[in-house]
């Protein structure tokens, strides 16, 4: 069988916030998210490395504590008017770095300090880095509580893996590890999607978690985003 047998959607999960810190490291950082309402400044900083997982983090702290999920081009061309409504509940806002209008970002943090609306300000790179002005909003920055993701290297790579799987109700074997190792992108969604995606295959056609199947699992969901992605 091959993996052009298998046909899978690529997923963008929206994990529980304990799926992304399953080790004692990430304790502390999940304290701190899950004590959102006792932040005392109104909103918190998070960074990371490309592929850390900023994104899966926010858009999991949004949907627990009800809030709303933010990409700049979501929110940076509102009015303050427009913004004071958004600020209604909790929010998420992702990729601070890349908002154009730094003054606006300002306003919203401003915004929310009023409102006594908490904020999860996501991006990557040091936070008193994101940008250069105007002095206030460095100011901000630089203070703020900020959480800081480890990125994927070798050794959170296989542990994020064989979490994905284990609440999947699959062991992956030692070999298994090791072929994926190489060979699966660096990210929280591909993890997920593969995980996903194996378990759907195991559950479709009987096999176990070894490498064949492995093989053809990728191979499916390597197709399937090229042609998304087309």
């Amino acid at each position: 069988m091959t993996g052009k047998q298998f046909k899978f959607a690529f997923p963008t999960p929206i994990l529980p916030l304990e799926a992304l810190f399953p080790d004692a490291q990430g304790k502390s950082a999940l304290g701190i998210l899950r004590r959102w309402k006792e932040w005392p400044k109104w909103y918190v900083g998070l960074t990371g490395p490309d592929r850390s997982g900023v994104s899966s983090v926010l858009r999991s702290w949004s949907d627990e504590v009800g809030g709303e999920y933010l990409t700049p081009q979501d929110w940076q061309k509102l009015d303050a008017k427009d913004l004071a409504e958004l600020l209604q509940s909790p929010l998420a806002l992702d990729d601070c770095h890349l908002v154009e209008n730094s003054s606006n970002l300002l306003t919203v943090i401003n915004l929310a300090v009023e409102a006594e609306t908490t904020l999860l300000l996501g991006g990557h790179g040091s936070p008193q880095d994101w940008h250069a002005s105007p002095p206030d909003l460095v100011s901000r920055l630089s203070a703020m509580t900020t959480i800081v993701l480890p990125g994927l290297d070798d050794e959170m790579f296989l542990r994020r893996l064989r979490a994905a799987c284990l609440r999947r109700y699959i062991k992956l074997p030692e070999e298994t590890l090791a072929f994926l190792e190489p060979r699966l992108e660096r990210s929280y969604q591909w993890i997920e999607a593969f995980a996903t995606a194996l378990d759907q295959a195991m559950t479709d056609t009987g096999r176990p978690p070894t490498i064949p199947l492995a093989r053809d699992v990728l191979a499916a969901l390597t197709e399937d985003l090229d042609t998304d992605e087309e």
